[in-house]
């Protein structure tokens, strides 16, 4: 079984599956991910499978494709994403972010590593199970989503559409270096806006000066946080100033301030907590001073989540690996993926589990090793096969 497989996902498959996604342009903010989705479909021309497009409009759509097992009542889903983060800084570029330039066993291009190497995957997985007629011990449902590098509209749909209602497993193929992500950080994205009083610069006591009070706001909530325990696989909880805004005139005391904080966080306990404390300050802050107003806007809500080492998922994916010789070994995702969004809800566990480099993400020079989307494959490949 081991050579049929090896000689089925060979390393010119993986590069021409990968080289036609990579071609296609699905950044963002437009994404175009029907484009891709189409792309996809035209690999499973003549075989009798079940698909269904989700359309979002302005050309963008996920992707379910289905093979059923002998237990139509179960289903264990891949889950990856077709849409990729946009370029800048086109000439800086050592190849054309678009043309999938292939040199020294790498192919270079936006999304080839997060995460179009990982879908590649996922094709040749399906691809083989149909071309050898295996039929799975339980469905199989090949999920390709959009907009997971903004909102997760994909996945959202995906979940509330019904179809993962049977699934008892989640494959996430992002990049993890063919190491195991059993954990994954929580992500809270806070809008903070302060108004205030404007005046004089040279007469602050007769204003409100909405900046200085944002920043206060920002220190208490910092002081209630727990940035030093320690997560094995996941490190610490984080907090970060990514956006501001404020202020008009250096002789005007600024009216208007706005702040967006990106909180990484280890568990959705820790999530509600910082909720609940911001809204307290916020309050405090407003009760104390006379015409402030702190406000606080939830832009993204997204729990902490974890596999448990011995679940028999995680357990499969070691003895896969060990049987290929693959080097592995237990790992934390600490950025969100689609799972952040299905797994609370759906209560199943989850393995992240793909090709690449993960810190090549999102980078100038892209890129990602054809042996890795191989062996990556290979993994699936068993484990479909052993459901």
């Amino acid at each position: 079984m081991n050579n049929t497989i090896r000689s089925f996902v060979t390393e010119q498959r993986c590069t021409e599956i990968l080289s036609t996604l990579v071609k296609i342009n699905s950044t963002h903010p437009q994404g175009n991910e029907m484009d891709v989705i189409n792309a996809i479909l035209t690999y499973f021309k003549g075989h009798s499978i079940s698909y269904e497009i989700i359309d979002h409009g302005k050309n963008r759509g996920s992707l379910i494709i289905t093979i059923p097992g002998k237990k139509s009542y179960e289903a264990v889903a891949f889950i990856g994403h077709v849409d990729t983060v946009s370029v800048n800084n086109l000439d800086e570029w050592s190849y054309p972010p678009f043309d999938a330039h292939l040199k020294d066993g790498f192919l270079y291009g936006r999304g080839a590593v997060d995460m179009k190497g990982g879908v590649t995957a996922m094709i040749l997985t399906a691809l083989y199970i149909l071309e050898n007629e295996v039929v799975p011990n339980c469905d199989l449902l090949f999920c390709f989503t959009a907009d997971e590098e903004a909102n997760g509209m994909g996945a959202l749909r995906l979940k509330e559409s019904g179809y993962l209602e049977k699934v008892k497993e989640i494959v996430i193929p992002e990049p993890t270096n063919e190491k195991m992500g059993i954990a994954e950080k929580g992500a809270l994205w806070l809008g903070i806006t302060a108004k205030g009083v404007a005046a004089h610069g040279s007469r602050p006591e007769l204003g409100v000066n909405a900046i200085e009070y944002l920043f206060e706001f920002i220190q208490l909530l910092k002081n209630e946080m727990d940035t030093k325990s320690n997560h094995p696989l996941l490190g610490k909880s984080s907090i970060s100033i990514n956006k501001i805004e404020g202020g008009i005139q250096t002789n005007i005391i600024p009216e208007y301030a706005k702040a967006v904080l990106d909180i990484r966080t280890l568990s959705v306990e820790e999530n509600e907590f910082i909720i609940r404390k911001a809204e307290e300050i916020a309050k405090n802050l407003n009760n104390q001073v006379r015409n402030l107003t702190i406000s606080i806007d939830v832009e993204n809500n997204r729990a902490a989540i974890e596999t448990p080492v011995e679940n028999s998922l995680v357990q499969k994916f070691k003895t896969i690996c060990d049987d290929l010789s693959i080097k592995t070994e237990y790992t934390g995702i600490i950025f969100y993926t689609d799972a952040s969004q299905l797994v609370p809800d759906l209560d199943v566990p989850f393995i992240i589990f793909g090709p690449g480099d993960e810190d090549l993400a999102h980078q100038r020079d892209e890129k990602i090793s054809i042996s890795s989307i191989a062996k990556v494959t290979e993994v699936y490949i068993y484990y479909a096969l052993n459901l």
